[in-house]
């Protein structure tokens, strides 16, 4: 009796709360709009928060927008840890139509899917009556933010990514120099190991970023085919030889020279594993070299431990990460907010400002390396320097994989692992996920 009273009782608890819940929006969500003061408010969800390497850029962006638009456009951000958190959320408002003013596309494509429901308003008429905007965009930022003819987007940062390692654990296993081929690389891995040393960090959740970047290097460098398919916006075949030949690769990273929880570990799991030197090697961009000097992720003298390395077979991940887009909104004056607010982040001041703060990559050719840049992040002199010599180049698989395919990717490479999956089968069932867009 007493468990049918309390089902009863939960019940109207819960009818109570649907109520509730059709009466209006979620409290923890500031409504947007104009204020009685008539400052318009611009809600804008990132997960470039808290420890996310990109957090006090978005920060101190925000803080200057706000001051130089106060009185008439105020930002408030909704702090949402973790990417694939925030890939969720706005798959869920795009289910809705209900979409924040402003999103950032960063490197999961998101733009193709508001597109896909008409929710994108179009910039460019806007962008090419701006001459000091257009003159940010390079043809590669073009092509990454346009869909036929016709500007969505805009980005702040170009994403040039290679590995970084640590020198003081390469030379306690007599290692050298970087691998120049993938048989050496492999050989490397092995002697690591043999001396006691974790080879590589690497990650399965919120789509594996780290992991998929030696993946899809090796899928680039495998062949003509390889590399075609990396430069393919949303493929929808992953059952060839080359993807299979690369993922059997990665099972054997996965099971032998990587950490114990990589397998349903995060990014974050990954770089703290590489900043703490329980691993030798991270896949990552130059937006990390910041991380390498923050004593309050890693020792003082971290830094100096740390080089950087283009892929073997002479490649590196080359194209600007998908930008911010406006989204249509039902009052004309957020819309005109929203674009102001993408304007003055993908400025050249924001995109300088990326720079010094965290050592990222301008979108822009026409922002250059400043002295002060250059001498607090040596590193990415260094980096750049043997990026400009490699031959081969794509964007990453995780920007142009269909958005669906991301959970995919997480959910079965633990799987693939473990040797529940073999080679084969994890590449069909992307394959099958691909065939259902």
């Amino acid at each position: 009796m007493k468990r049918r009273a309390l089902a009863i009782l939960l019940l109207g608890v819960m009818c109570l709360g649907l109520l509730t819940g059709c009466g209006g929006k979620k409290t923890e969500e500031p409504a947007a709009g104009t204020s009685d003061d008539g400052v318009i408010t611009i809600n804008y969800p990132t997960f470039q928060c808290g420890v996310n390497t990109a957090a006090p850029v978005v920060a101190q962006l925000v803080k200057e927008f706000n001051e130089e638009y106060a009185g008439k456009y105020q930002i408030k951000l909704e702090e949402i840890p973790g990417d694939a958190n925030y890939v969720d959320k706005i798959k869920v408002q795009l289910g809705t139509g209900d979409l924040p003013p402003v999103v950032y596309g960063a490197g999961y494509n998101l733009l193709d899917l508001a597109l896909a429901k008409d929710l994108v308003v179009d910039l460019t008429d806007i962008v090419n009556a701006d001459p000091e905007w257009k003159a940010l965009y390079s043809d590669a930022a073009l092509t990454t933010n346009s869909r036929d003819g016709k500007i969505y987007a805009s980005s702040v940062e170009g994403s040039v990514v290679g590995y970084f390692y640590n020198k003081d654990l390469f030379a306690q296993a007599g290692i050298e120099a970087p691998a120049k081929t993938w048989d050496e690389f492999f050989q490397q891995c092995e002697t690591l190991k043999a001396a006691g040393i974790t080879p590589l960090a690497l990650d399965t959740a919120d789509s594996a970023w780290v992991t998929q970047l030696w993946w899809g290097a090796m899928v680039a460098t495998a062949s003509e085919n390889g590399l075609a398919f990396m430069q393919t916006m949303n493929p929808d075949d992953y059952n060839f030889d080359e993807m299979v030949a690369a993922v059997e690769k990665v099972q054997k990273m996965l099971q032998d020279y990587t950490t114990l929880d990589a397998i349903g570990g995060k990014y974050e799991h990954a770089a703290n594993n590489f900043l703490s030197g329980q691993a030798a090697m991270i896949a990552n961009g130059p937006w990390m070299i910041g991380d390498f000097s923050d004593t309050s992720k890693t020792t003082a003298d971290f830094a100096d431990k740390v080089g950087s390395a283009i892929y073997p077979d002479n490649f590196v991940y080359d194209a600007p990460i998908q930008g911010y887009f406006v989204t249509k909104q039902d009052d004309p004056k957020l819309e005109e907010a929203a674009i102001a607010m993408v304007k003055f982040f993908t400025s050249a001041h924001a995109q300088q400002l990326g720079l010094e703060m965290q050592g990222m990559v301008p979108a822009s050719s026409s922002v250059e390396i400043s002295a002060d840049a250059a001498a607090t992040y040596p590193l990415l002199v260094e980096f750049l320097s043997q990026a400009s010599e490699a031959t081969v180049r794509s964007d990453n698989m995780q920007a142009t994989m269909y958005s669906n395919l991301l959970d995919v990717v997480s959910q079965e490479l633990p799987r693939l692992a473990s040797g529940e999956l073999d080679a084969a089968a994890f590449c069909q069932a992307l394959t099958d996920a691909a065939a259902k867009n």
